[in-house]
């Protein structure tokens, strides 16, 4: 996993809980589920400038699906444009037939073994040649199903038919279909009901494509599966998917997976895509879409940016309540909870994308009005919309009324003051802070010892400032040790600078409040404040934090046969971190976990030298404990 990667997934968890709002009613919209498919071992799309192909005499997909939304000045950053394949110029049920080995596609145990040679026809075009590939089967929860969901995989790229401008891979998600051992979550009553989950997951889709935003197209194909080994025939509704390398290449960016030759490490996550991201997975009550799952991962090399767009909505809860994740909430549950994620989350950024999907309010509408969901379905979907649709409303008119407590819909009450005249007065020690909506700030009053050795961490960026409002220190990700000049009362500062505050809907309390620490230590986290251990003492020391993260520095000159050990009391776990003072900047630190009792680490000095040791706390049962660091 690269570096990317890993920012990726650490943006990704965001905050939100549940209000009651009031909502007006608007003409509704129906979105449609997906399902867990991640196809992580597939051949990308290979991206090209083919020749377009004659969409044929299909009727065309409604203009104003092709038609920029209207959006404020400056606001074009993940406006997309049209897909340039035949295949998504319509919104017409395609009629296709392939000839392959359905039977090994469904059974084999691999999707390596599931692979054979396909013939695809298209119905409504006799005239055309049948078309060749490889066919495989794809899916991770649903390559359970009875009907697998498949790739087809092209020798080249396609010119000149329905599968222009989509690479050498097409994926297509089925209606799974009955199978021994078929887990709950996918198994349905009737075959009409598979089916109708598939037409509501497209319908999702098909909705979400209307706000011309990252997000990817689809188009239902009544497939007749000929099985080429018996001969038997059978026909039941699918829909393709549109590549994702070729939804990042008409949104302007590039999939990160298929960039090569780029240093990708110091790209990050786009603040203005994350909350786009979590307002469009929260829209369509995708509780399964957060943590890193779910997500087409896109690059924007010139501003080395990372983009995410959403993907499988097959367990949404507007149409899959029952799913596990979604607790059976209803949707006024849902709608509330969304509620109180808008407020929390509230900024310019925010504001800017809700207006661009009231812009495209009727042509949502539209696109659930299309879809051949049944009438109960269809009625689900409307009143999602409207509910939806109706709060986004109401909540458009809270920008700049954060602070009003008349306007329960925007306000949010503050956990602390953001200025030294209405900080809260803390002990040194632990504690917590609340940091939203976007722009928030937290002070904190501090009375500290002239002298003392103290050490200052968090889960978010901190600035601690004297009586004159001098910086005295500041933290970010890992603490930092100091020792202040002169007694007296000190004022923490906590607030997330320019990152926007996102956050999953009915988050616990943990992905709220940020963890603080300001305390007396015992040694110092910092080269300044290490401890210097000689050859034959023994260090001692204690791990003063309840909930963990404390860290002891130690300089240690170590000989050629080094015999250093840890021994832990009073507590579960730890960790040893070593590393040589003169190592290059790339060299990672030599690492072990602590148990209680006596550790021999001497194995980390591999040579003679001096090193830096870094004792670190870990949460366990008994996070709090002394040990006992011996060196001959």
């Amino acid at each position: 996993m690269n570096q990317a990667r890993l920012i990726t997934l650490a943006a990704l968890l965001l905050p939100g809980l549940a209000l009651s709002g009031a909502c007006s009613s608007e003409p509704p919209n129906n979105p449609k589920e997906s399902i867990l498919d991640p196809d992580g071992d597939e051949t990308p799309a290979d991206p090209g400038d083919e020749t377009p192909a004659d969409p044929g005499d299909e009727t065309p997909a409604d203009p104003g699906d092709e038609m920029p939304p209207d959006t404020p000045p400056g606001s074009q950053m993940f406006t997309c444009d049209a897909s340039k394949s035949p295949m998504f110029k319509s919104r017409d049920v395609l009629n296709m037939r392939i000839s392959a080995d359905f039977t090994k596609l469904n059974s084999a145990p691999t999707k390596e073994e599931s692979g054979s040679q396909a013939v695809i026809e298209l119905s409504d075009h006799s005239d055309a040649a049948p078309i060749t590939a490889n066919i495989i089967a794809r899916g991770v929860s649903r390559f359970n199903c009875g009907f697998r969901p498949f790739s087809l995989k092209f020798e080249e790229k396609q010119k000149d038919n329905i599968f222009a401008h989509l690479g050498k891979s097409v994926k297509f998600v089925t209606h799974c279909g009955d199978r021994e051992g078929l887990s709950p979550t996918l198994k349905a009553d009737s075959l009409e009901t598979y089916e109708q989950r598939l037409l509501m997951e497209d319908t999702i889709y098909q909705v979400l494509d209307q706000l011309q935003m990252p997000s990817l197209k689809t188009r239902l194909v009544r497939l007749t599966y000929h099985d080429a080994p018996t001969g038997k025939e059978e026909t039941h509704l699918a829909f393709v998917r549109e590549p994702e390398d070729e939804m990042a290449e008409r949104c302007g960016m590039e999939e990160l997976e298929d960039l090569s030759g780029v240093d990708t490490s110091q790209f990050k996550v786009d603040q203005q895509g994350v909350v786009l991201l979590n307002l469009l997975n929260d829209f369509v009550i995708q509780y399964d879409g957060i943590d890193g799952k779910n997500l087409v991962e896109m690059a924007d090399v010139d501003r080395k940016a990372i983009v995410h767009a959403p993907y499988d909505f097959d367990l949404v809860g507007v149409s899959r309540p029952d799913y596990v994740a979604n607790e059976g909430r209803t949707l006024e549950q849902n709608r509330d909870a969304f509620a109180d994620w808008l407020r929390r989350n509230q900024s310019p950024t925010l504001f800017e994308q809700i207006d661009r999907m009231l812009a495209r309010a009727d042509q949502m509408q539209g696109a659930v009005d299309q879809s051949t969901m049944n009438e109960e379905n269809h009625e689900v979907f409307s009143r999602w919309l409207s509910l939806y649709l109706g709060l986004l409303r109401d909540f458009r008119a809270c920008e700049g009324h954060t602070d009003d407590p008349s306007r329960p819909l925007c306000h949010v009450e503050d956990d602390h003051g953001n200025r030294p005249d209405s900080a809260s007065a803390v002990d040194p020690g632990e504690w917590s802070a609340r940091i939203e909506p976007p722009g928030d700030a937290d002070m904190f009053a501090v009375d500290l010892q002239a002298n003392t050795l103290y050490s200052l961490g968090g889960r978010l960026p901190l600035e601690l400032f004297d009586a004159q409002q001098n910086l005295v220190a500041s933290a970010s990700q890992r603490a930092v040790s100091f020792k202040p000049s002169q007694t007296g009362t000190y004022y923490l500062r906590a607030s997330l600078g320019e990152q926007l505050v996102t956050s999953p809907l009915l988050p616990r309390p943990e992905e709220l409040d940020r963890y603080i620490s300001l305390y007396a230590d015992d040694h110092g986290a910092s080269l300044e404040t290490a401890t210097t251990l000689e050859a034959g003492e023994a260090g001692e020391g204690t791990w003063e934090l309840a909930k963990g993260e404390d860290e002891d520095w130690f300089l240690v000159s170590a000989g050629a046969s080094a015999n250093v050990h840890i021994v832990l009391r009073d507590t579960d776990t730890g960790r040893v971190e070593v590393i040589r003072r003169d190592a290059p900047a790339d060299e990672l630190p030599l690492e072990e976990y602590l148990l209680e009792g006596d550790n021999d680490v001497s194995r980390l000095f591999e040579q003679p030298g001096e090193y830096v040791v870094r004792v670190i706390q870990m949460i366990g049962l008994r996070a709090n404990g002394s040990y006992t660091m011996t060196l001959q």
